[in-house]
């Protein structure tokens, strides 16, 4: 499994279709400024090529996705977005195709794709072979779990370091509210408006631990009795 970066600006070669019939190619060489409102359009149509060009190499046979035996040909990539997964059965040769692929959508495209931030991660790897693939495509070789969409992923069961940093997110934002200067109708407020809905996408997926709810809990009460801050004993 090849997770890729794909970093770059938008300049390649694009060709325009008028009355059925396709005109020169037009190389571009200035691509969008960073922000610019075309620019997501703009990459999600380069993008969408690179899932087109694997889906018919692999029907071509020139590789092999995963669980083929359930689904015909199996699935060999997820995209979303600049996010991307690529699922390959244990072939070189089907690597060696892969990473020719990549390299003609590259010179196609424009877009470069980020290798040094990109990892293979093998899935019940007998033999060792994670550095042989790493080696091949000049990755990284990563570790389970890994995160997709932000949302942890991994064959086995999640443990609760895993789920840490749904406590970090919760912690980093409580660090810029002034809870003792408010109410607590204000605290309230924040509560259910930010703190609650911050892990329902997770909970849409996962069954949180007990001892991530717990610490949650923990923050929210803090919170909205206290602040955010630590309570004070006056002895008199």
């Amino acid at each position: 499994m090849v997770q890729l970066d794909q970093t770059g600006g938008y300049r390649g070669t694009v060709s325009v279709k008028l009355n059925n019939s396709i005109g020169p190619y037009i190389k571009s060489f200035k691509g969008v400024r960073q922000g610019d409102p075309l620019s997501p359009i703009l990459f999600n149509l380069v993008a969408d090529c690179l899932t087109r060009m694997i889906i018919k190499a692999q029907h071509n046979g020139l590789f092999t996705g995963l669980i083929d035996h359930i689904i015909p040909y199996g699935v060999v990539v997820l995209q979303y977005a600049d996010d991307t997964i690529i699922f390959l059965k244990h072939d070189m040769e089907g690597a060696n195709n892969m990473k020719f692929l990549l390299y003609l959508y590259e010179m196609i495209a424009g877009l470069k794709i980020n290798f040094n931030k990109s990892e293979v991660i093998t899935i019940n790897d007998e033999e060792n072979l994670g550095q042989t693939y790493a080696e091949l495509f000049n990755c990284q070789v990563g570790l389970f779990p890994i995160k997709y969409l932000g949302v942890p992923v991994s064959p086995s069961r999640l443990h609760v370091r895993d789920w840490l940093s749904l406590i970090d997110k919760c912690l980093k934002r409580l660090d810029v509210w002034k809870g003792s200067c408010m109410s607590i109708a204000g605290r309230s407020t924040l509560i259910s408006s930010s703190l609650n809905n911050s892990p329902i996408y997770h909970m849409s997926v996962y069954l949180l631990p007990k001892t991530i709810v717990n610490k949650m809990d923990k923050i929210r009460r803090s919170f909205f009795w206290q602040g955010g801050g630590r309570k004070e004993n006056i002895i008199c």
